[in-house]
């Protein structure tokens, strides 16, 4: 009688949650990778462009010699992230409302703005 090897429990329960964990959530959404600077004369650009359903990854890049911030008014709320004179930040956000959105330094006396648009 020929001897059967049966498979370790480990490798079973292995198997089991790699099935399982496959078919949670699916694939991700593409991402929208956006340069952002500051300087004493503004932001530049002035006009983001993002699609919609996107997860937005903002590269905020600070080049003035004061600290900054970028303000992004959505439907689901403020965005926003802060960077020190020479620092570069990221900001990141799920484009789940296409519109025109506004943003902005939020530091007091700071009047830079912009818009980024989230298209279909």
């Amino acid at each position: 009688m020929a001897l059967r090897r049966s498979t370790p429990p480990y490798r079973l329960l292995a198997l089991v949650a790699a099935l399982l964990l496959g078919g949670c959530g699916g694939a991700l959404p593409p991402e929208n990778r956006l340069e952002l600077t500051i300087t004493a004369a503004g932001y530049s650009p002035a006009r983001l462009e993002a699609q919609l359903g996107a997860q937005v990854v903002i590269t905020f890049q600070n080049r003035d010699t004061v600290a900054h911030n970028v303000t992004i008014e959505l439907p689901s709320g403020r965005r926003a992230v802060s960077a020190e004179p020479r620092v570069d930040a990221v900001l990141n956000f799920p484009a789940n409302a296409a519109g025109t959105f506004r943003f902005f330094c939020a530091v007091p006396g700071h009047t830079e703005e912009g818009e980024i648009v989230i298209s279909r």
